[in-house]
């Protein structure tokens, strides 16, 4: 009669163990699904940092803008240094909206952002002209322009 009893709680310890073992399986396919977001996030992040940072480099250096803007086709360099300057502002913007998408800026401080960038539009300006819109991915550029309708 012990033997049985013994059998029986084995049993029931195997099917306990087996659920959890099936638990701790689901738990790490959601842990590597949000750390490979959070991965995929910080490369965006570093990428968009680099550039902020070349472009910045270039427009702070009147040499390093020549060249580039003779490369580039620019008659005058200071319309190459403005484009730099809107490009990396857009380019932040986008960053933080990337950021947002994966829970990494909270909600008021994404709204901060936005109130910014919606008001390019209340005022009448122009969100981009092509020469920024190609440094911005499709996604979020659709998004700007959706959510900021009507103003």
């Amino acid at each position: 009669m012990k033997k049985k009893n013994l059998k029986h709680w084995a049993q029931v310890s195997e099917i306990i163990a087996g659920v959890a073992v099936v638990i701790t399986l689901v738990f790490l396919i959601f842990e590597v699904r949000e750390n490979s977001d959070l991965v995929r996030a910080d490369s965006f992040n570093r990428s968009i940092e680099s550039l902020v940072e070349w472009r910045s480099d270039i427009a702070t250096n009147d040499a390093a803008l020549k060249v580039m803007a003779e490369h580039f086709g620019f008659e005058d360099p200071e319309v190459l240094r403005q484009q730099l300057l809107v490009v990396n502002l857009w380019s932040i913007y986008e960053k933080t909206y990337y950021s947002q998408q994966y829970g990494l800026v909270g909600p008021a401080e994404w709204e901060r952002f936005q109130t910014r960038i919606c008001s390019y539009q209340r005022s009448g300006e122009d969100f981009w002209d092509e020469r920024v819109a190609v440094f911005l991915t499709e996604e979020f550029r659709s998004y700007v322009v959706s959510s900021c309708k009507g103003g």
